[in-house]
């Protein structure tokens, strides 16, 4: 029945969809009143219609101008969806040079009132321009009088003169109703094209050749006898299009869940890179074809592999540095943190110097690029071997075909006895093989001075350990008072200080207490946040007034106290995206609860043991009596970064092994 309903719904949908007038300006009753989307009932607001239209345009004097034309609806339904009249458009736009123009800006806002459709213009007081770096700016626009019910509109058109194509969505947060594409690509220019693989949604795409022709006036002055005249011309350019179409409807939303890398690694979407291109004599010049000429072309840039070569601008300060008779090893880390505290990161990433490393090191500002590409050289003006690593952030998701713009960050591999040190200097607490969190997205390619390239793995290779021993007396009048002491290493450490380092006791003491319940901290003492590589150690005490419960003649104690685990984050039956926690790690508490007099035991929980398969992580529940003493010995591990989709449901069942376990109790009675 329920499989009849949906398709009913399904039919029902697409019989409208085929009815609706999708020309702009022409909104109906029908799409104001809607209150939900009838395949999606959780949708703040549904994309109604898309369209986008990419076509190359000749211009006789600047050759083939690249615009994208884009159209789209949007059914707003609650506050939650208002966000959807707003939008962000970004584009290339250098200081000096070419760059993106945004043309043709329309929009409105559509209400239904008093059985009427009212109909408001998007205004110039609402766009704005926000100029993001030397490369990019950003046009804004918001959509006026949006309220529960509106429908907003809008088409807009870009025109570059970069031929590259950026990837089409066809997945958005929101349902979309029906899409329109249409990408049109002169025989010339020729792309690789790809679906998004990790898509859950694939959809349909054709493919089809088109003849076109353009067109050609020219005009030639002639002279003689004293007299000037203008010959007007025109002749017809016949070639091929390679044409990519689609027209599909009811596209489901792309839904977010806890520890995804990058919920645009898994929307469903066209990749295109700009391979090569075939001049009118036939000859093919390539630009995108494998690894090694991705790797070879970014090297050779002058605002790359130019950038290592250059050494006077440092040459006296690294001279007075390494002075002393040092390891390979110090000398790495002597450079990093000298690197570190001279130059500060602008927040700008990219694989090409920015201001160039000379400018950067006497600004004491730099890019990405500028401030690692500065360390590669002064590593090999020290006698080591780095080398450049092109990375690609988890913003910028996972590259899945050679391709230059698949980068868009770069760090220092350093070759020491056998082993490769990741360096990332970007960061004030940054170490060796501790690169941030942004850097951790699968692997590298490393760039060998002899021009050999390879990947190399990002995920750290140990877990970080956050281990926690508290020793507590139970008093008769059922209040603990205790010490914690709490050791975390690698990126718990990491983390730790980039978040808390300077932080005066009084607030530490806050954010330690939050979410902990009936909790008084005292005598709090953190030892080791400015000494990197170092664990850092806390201790304190407490008074905890939680945790316990008095019924007739008996006390029941949660084993775990304020360190209880309540909510089951992987509580859902099904996951679609690996579950991605940046780092392994491994949490370990011991609990030691001391019983007061005219108590004793009853019962305690049982002991458990949960493995998951291939390695990826247990769980471990000991329980132990000794005395008037229990301890209670939980440990989680999880070996690896990024756990997949395939074992959620083991990893869901060691989660919910852990919530029932934390939930159980410890039974006293008087005795």
């Amino acid at each position: 029945m329920r499989k009849l309903l949906l398709v009913l719904l399904l039919q029902m949908g697409m019989s409208i969809l085929h009815a609706q007038n999708f020309k702009f300006g022409k909104v109906s009753k029908e799409e104001l009143q809607e209150t939900a989307n009838p395949l999606d009932s959780s949708a703040n607001a549904t994309m109604l219609y898309r369209k986008v239209d990419v076509k190359y345009i000749y211009n006789s004097s600047v050759g083939f101008i690249k615009q994208k034309n884009v159209h789209e609806r949007i059914k707003i339904y609650n506050k939650k969806g208002d966000k959807w009249a707003t939008k962000r458009i970004k584009l290339y736009s250098r200081s000096s040079g070419s760059k993106e123009e945004l043309t043709g800006l329309k929009g409105y806002t559509y209400n239904f009132s008093e059985g009427n459709v009212e109909k408001e213009k998007l205004k110039k007081d609402g766009v704005f321009e926000e100029k993001k770096n030397d490369y990019w700016k950003y046009t804004s626009f918001t959509l006026p009088n949006v309220n529960s019910g509106s429908v907003v509109e809008y088409k807009y058109t870009i025109e570059s003169p970069y031929i590259q194509i950026d990837d089409i969505n066809f997945q958005e947060l929101i349902p979309v109703k029906k899409l329109d594409l249409r990408i049109s690509i002169p025989e010339y220019f020729r792309f690789n094209k790809i679906l998004n693989p990790r898509a859950s949604y694939i959809p349909k795409l054709k493919e089809i050749k088109a003849n076109r022709v353009v067109k050609i006036d020219s005009k030639e002055r002639e002279g003689h006898a004293g007299q000037v005249k203008t010959k007007f011309s025109s002749s017809e350019w016949n070639f091929v299009e390679n044409v990519t179409e689609a027209d599909l409807i009811n596209i489901p939303a792309l839904k977010d869940e806890q520890f995804v890398d990058n919920l645009d690694n898994y929307r469903a979407k066209l990749i295109l890179e700009y391979a090569s291109h075939k001049g009118s004599n036939g000859q093919i010049e390539n630009y995108a074809t494998d690894w090694n000429s991705v790797t070879k072309t970014i090297y050779e840039h002058k605002f790359f592999g130019d950038q290592l070569s250059k050494t006077n601008y440092f040459k006296d300060d690294i001279d007075v540095l390494l002075q002393s008779n040092l390891t390979n090893k110090d000398k790495v880390i002597k450079v990093f943190e000298y690197i570190k505290s001279k130059v500060k990161w602008n927040n700008m990433y990219g694989v090409y110097s920015d201001k160039g490393v000379k400018n950067a090191y006497k600004e004491g500002e730099g890019s990405v690029a500028d401030i690692n590409l500065m360390l590669i050289a002064m590593l090999r003006y020290a006698g080591l071997k780095p080398n450049p690593i092109l990375v690609s952030t988890k913003s910028n998701g996972v590259p899945l075909f050679p391709t230059k713009k698949g980068f868009n960050y770069v760090i220092c591999g350093v070759e020491v006895n056998n082993e490769v040190l990741l360096l990332d200097a970007t960061e004030k607490y940054t170490t060796k093989n501790l690169l941030p969190e942004r850097v951790l997205n699968w692997q590298g390619r490393i760039i060998r001075e002899h021009g050999s390239s390879a990947w190399v793995n990002l995920f750290p290779k140990r877990n970080s350990v956050n281990t926690t021993m508290v020793s507590t007396t139970l008093s008769n009048d059922l209040i603990f008072t205790g010490k914690v002491r709490n050791q975390i290493t690698d990126y718990y450490a990491y983390n730790y200080r980039n978040k808390n380092t300077g932080v005066i006791n009084e607030d530490l003491v806050k954010r330690i207490s939050k979410d902990k319940g009936e909790i008084e901290i005292k005598n709090l003492n953190v030892k080791n946040d400015r000494e990197l590589g170092k664990p850092i150690q806390k201790t304190y005490e407490f008074v905890y007034e939680d945790g316990v419960e008095e019924i007739g003649a008996d006390v029941y104690i949660s084993p775990m106290l304020f360190l209880t685990e309540e909510d089951n984050i992987f509580n859902k039956e099904t996951r679609n995206y690996p579950i991605d926690f940046s780092f392994p790690r491994t949490n370990k508490s011991i609990v030691n609860i001391n019983i007061p007099d005219g108590y004793r035991v009853k019962s305690i929980p049982e002991s458990t043991k949960l493995i998951l398969s291939d390695n990826l992580g247990e769980y471990n529940f000991l329980v132990k009596q000794r005395g008037n003493v229990v301890q209670i010995s939980e440990v989680l591990k999880i070996n690896f970064s990024m756990i997949p989709v395939t074992h959620y449901s083991d990893f869901k069942e060691v989660y919910k092994g852990l919530i029932k376990k934390n939930s159980e109790k410890i039974v006293l009675e008087k005795i």
